[in-house]
């Protein structure tokens, strides 16, 4: 039995062993991301904002100028909803869209200055909480996670 058929045989042994939702990586993915998520709804709700748009503008903040297929992409948002999302954020001041010099049929997507006038104290708030989140996972396994998740989003590439 090579190395492979091994490791088959150990994970059969074990995965048989427990219930769907005990093996179930999508579950178990779910679970993690609404133990992170949870820890930012306060502040998400008090400046009434969707958890994408949240996603959105933390992104804008860090990378100043992206296109909607760039912040679709970087954001795992679906560019459906990338355009309902940043149509509101226009409408609230938050995003304003600048044409390209050097392609006319694209466009930019920039914090407006009210933008970045809001997003200032929550990008200091949010990062407390994500440090918050590190520590009481601990900064090792944080570390192991980051490296895993990274790993397993290109299964498909």
């Amino acid at each position: 039995m090579n190395k492979s058929e091994k490791a088959e045989e150990k994970y059969n042994r074990v995965m048989g062993d427990l219930k769907y939702m005990d093996r179930s990586l999508a579950i178990a993915c779910t679970r993690g991301r609404e133990a992170v998520v949870s820890r930012f709804r306060t502040l998400l709700h008090r400046q009434k904002l969707s958890e994408q748009q949240w996603r959105v503008l933390r992104l804008l903040c860090d990378q100043n100028s992206l296109t909607a297929v760039e912040i679709s992409a970087r954001s795992c948002i679906h560019k459906v909803s990338i355009s309902r999302i940043l149509k509101s954020l226009e409408q609230r001041n938050m995003v304003e869209r600048i044409a390209s010099t050097s392609d006319l049929r694209a466009s930019y997507v920039v914090l407006t200055e009210h933008g970045k006038v809001v997003m200032a104290p929550l990008v200091e708030e949010s990062t407390r909480i994500n440090k918050g989140i590190v520590e009481a996972f601990g900064y090792e396994d944080y570390d192991k996670l980051l490296v895993l998740l990274r790993k397993l989003s290109h299964i498909n590439d």
